[in-house]
C-alpha cells in the first residue's frame, strides 16, 4: 500500500457504563472511572489515557459530576445524523459529559447538547423532548451496539481502520500518527498500540 493509497476508516459507537440501567439515577463519575479501570486490570490507565488526549486538545476534563447510561445519547447521535448535525451534537455531548461531569442518561442534558448544536429550536423543545421519551432509533443503536458487543469491544470510541484494524479507546496524537504511517508504508496490521484489556476487540 502506498502513501497515495486510500483506505476505509470506521467509527464504531462503543459506549462505556453502558451496563447501568436506563432510567435509573445516575452514579458518581469518580467510582464509575474506577471501575472500569479495576475491569481491565490497571490503575488509573483508564483516566490517565483520557486525560493526556484532552491535555493535547486543550480541553477541560473533570473527574467530578455523574454519569449514566447514554443509550438515549446514542439515538441522539442517531437523529442528527439525518440532519448533518452529527459532529456538532457529538462536541457538545464530549462536553457535557467530559467538561462539566453531566450524565448523558439525562434527557434534559441531552436537549441542551442539542439546542447547543443547533438541532433543537430551543433550549425546550417540544419535538426534541417528544423524539427523547420516544423509541425511534432505539432498533438501530442496538444493532450497531450488538455488532460491537460481538466483537469483543470494550473501550469507546472504536476506530476501525482499512476495516481490519481497530484502534480503541482515546488514543495520544503519537500513536494516531504511528498507527497511521505504520499502515500507510506496509499495509500491515500495525501493532503500535501495547496489548492490553483496551485492546481485545477482534477484525474483520
Amino acid at each position: 500500500m502506498g502513501a497515495a493509497d486510500r483506505f476505509d476508516v470506521s467509527i464504531f459507537p462503543m459506549q462505556a457504563f453502558m451496563h447501568f440501567k436506563r432510567g435509573e439515577e445516575a452514579h458518581d463519575r469518580r467510582a464509575a472511572y474506577d471501575e472500569i479501570s479495576r475491569a481491565h486490570g490497571t490503575k488509573n490507565d483508564v483516566w490517565a489515557r483520557l486525560q493526556e488526549v484532552y491535555d493535547e486538545e486543550g480541553l477541560t476534563l473533570t473527574r467530578d459530576g455523574k454519569v449514566g447510561n447514554p443509550f438515549d445519547a446514542q439515538r441522539l447521535l442517531w437523529f442528527a445524523e439525518k440532519s448533518g448535525k452529527q459532529l456538532e451534537v457529538l462536541e457538545a455531548l464530549l462536553e457535557a459529559c467530559h467538561a462539566k461531569g453531566q450524565p448523558l442518561s439525562d434527557l434534559a442534558v441531552l436537549n441542551d447538547c442539542a439546542f447547543a448544536a443547533g438541532l433543537a429550536k430551543s433550549a425546550r423543545d417540544d419535538e426534541m423532548a417528544r423524539f427523547l421519551v420516544s423509541p425511534r432509533g432505539g432498533s438501530d443503536v442496538a444493532l450497531r451496539l450488538g455488532e460491537c458487543l460481538d466483537r469483543g469491544v470494550v473501550a469507546s470510541p472504536v476506530v476501525v481502520l482499512d476495516r481490519r484494524f481497530p484502534l480503541e479507546g482515546a488514543q495520544p496524537y503519537a500513536v494516531v500518527g504511528a498507527v497511521l504511517a505504520e499502515l500507510l508504508a506496509t499495509g500491515t496490521n500495525f501493532r503500535v498500540v501495547a496489548p492490553s484489556g483496551m485492546n481485545s476487540s477482534k477484525w474483520p
